[in-house]
């Protein structure tokens, strides 16, 4: 799997001046921005949950990821994805295949989990649309336009934030070709200790036959 935040669907036409970086929702964003980047690694559990409107089908899958600084190690639908921040690979157990990669910071459609944490930083006009309580937790909701709409494959991204914690709960992407992604977080634990080998590639730790695709320049 070489795509986790992926682009998604339509929902709004137009915006007005108020959908531009709006203070309230600035302060939010930069609150959970300053309280996220003071921890030296983080590890996240994860649903990823595919809605496709049109053909009706809706599918969840579940995921972990390690991330620390530019490195991270993710396991998701059966399959491990790592990088040191120069290079990613990716490993796909049932067929025994390993594919090399540089990450690309332009690249949208890249698999980059960083982008849970902070997709919001930059490129993006943001709206604060009020308050939702559930049970005991109250949540920020905010809306992100993208600055250069035309140049990308979703309309809005849809934040939910834990009030309380400053901590991001939920991503949805809403994409222009009737295809919702939403990413819930289910766990957040900050400052786990984690080796820096888990974020690199150890021949000894796969079979010898793995088939290996280099697709770096």
């Amino acid at each position: 799997m070489k795509k986790l935040l992926i682009p998604l669907l339509l929902l709004v036409l137009s915006f007005s001046i108020s959908a531009q970086k709006d203070e309230k929702a600035k302060k939010i964003l930069e609150e959970v921005s300053k309280k996220t980047k003071s921890y030296s690694t983080i590890m996240l559990k994860f649903s990823y949950i595919m809605d496709n409107k049109i053909e009706k089908v809706q599918d969840t899958t579940k995921g972990n990821i390690y991330i620390k600084g530019d490195m991270f190690k993710l396991f998701f639908k059966g399959n491990e994805v790592f990088s040191d921040g120069k290079t990613i690979w990716t490993h796909q157990v049932s067929s025994n295949e390993l594919t090399i990669t540089q990450p690309d910071p332009k690249d949208d459609n890249a698999l980059n989990p960083q982008m849970l944490l902070k997709v919001y930083e930059k490129g993006f006009k943001y709206k604060f649309m009020g308050e939702l309580t559930k049970g005991a937790q109250t949540f920020y909701q905010i809306d992100l336009y993208p600055e250069n709409p035309k140049d990308k494959n979703y309309s809005i991204v849809k934040l939910k934030i834990d009030k309380a914690k400053s901590q991001l709960e939920s991503i949805k992407m809403i994409g222009k070709e009737g295809i919702d992604y939403t990413i819930e977080l289910k766990e957040f634990k900050p400052n786990v200790k984690v080796n820096d080998s888990m974020f690199k590639f150890d021949p000894s730790k796969f079979p010898k036959d793995l088939e290996i695709n280099d697709m770096r320049d």
